[in-house]
């Protein structure tokens, strides 16, 4: 039967077709389709991956080294690795009351930085007489990172040393305040970066002369910040 003899249809016009009953495409066609989604899925993982991997950073450690006549100074600039190791440090902060957010990072930060020094005299440890610490976040937030202000004793002694156990991340430098502690035609350069170094050694002159030196108390001291200097 026509439109024409159909007294539902108006005349003129053709019988709708079917729900469900659509122009299918051909097959070699659709697989064609499909396998192009397929490929542009797989680049687009390949490059979000690269670029993730393109963007960890190591850990950075700075070291500046100051000789005065009775006292070493460590200037200690630190910032953990992206990634994992900066989450750790984040979740550890996070997972306490927030009284004591800050003082957890400073201390976890602090034990980072210095875990891998040692600085020594005749090959004996130095203990800190004094620590100061600023906490802070690198430009653009994305790592916390700390500066601590280290004072150490020094004895008499024929050399003076650092060594780290993480040289490729570590740099060091050194100056020397017209102490007179240090046999300056022996040393290496000062105010000049040193990468990679395992041992940073010193040749140390004796102590002679001036009043006798005066070592105070071991003490830390702390003071956050929200940017480092």
């Amino acid at each position: 039967m026509t439109a024409r003899h159909c007294p539902e249809v108006p005349a003129g016009r053709t019988l709708m077709r079917p729900a469900g009953r659509r122009r299918q495409r051909p097959a070699g066609r659709h697989l064609r389709t499909m396998r192009g989604v397929a490929v542009a899925i797989t680049l687009a993982t390949l490059l979000a991956s690269q670029s993730a991997w393109g963007h960890t950073f190591p850990p950075v450690r700075t070291v500046v080294l100051q000789v005065e006549r009775c006292e070493a100074v460590l200037l200690v600039g630190y910032r953990p690795g992206s990634g994992e190791a900066t989450e750790a440090v984040l979740a550890r902060s996070a997972n306490q009351p927030k009284s004591r957010g800050l003082d957890v990072m400073r201390s976890l930060l602090t034990q980072q930085a210095m875990a891998a020094l040692t600085i020594s005299v005749d090959g004996k440890p130095l203990v800190p007489t004094n620590v100061r610490t600023k906490l802070g976040t690198e430009p653009g937030g994305a790592r916390p990172m700390i500066v601590l202000l280290v004072t150490f004793a020094l004895p008499a002694g024929k050399a003076l040393a650092i060594s780290s156990r993480e040289p490729r991340t570590t740099r060091i430098s050194w100056t020397d305040r017209a102490s007179g502690r240090v046999v300056l035609a022996d040393a290496p350069a000062q105010n000049k970066w040193y990468s990679g170094m395992a041992s940073f050694l010193l040749s140390l002159s004796p102590l002679t002369g001036g009043s006798p030196c005066v070592h105070s108390l071991p003490s830390a001291s702390s003071d956050s910040s929200r940017s480092a200097p």
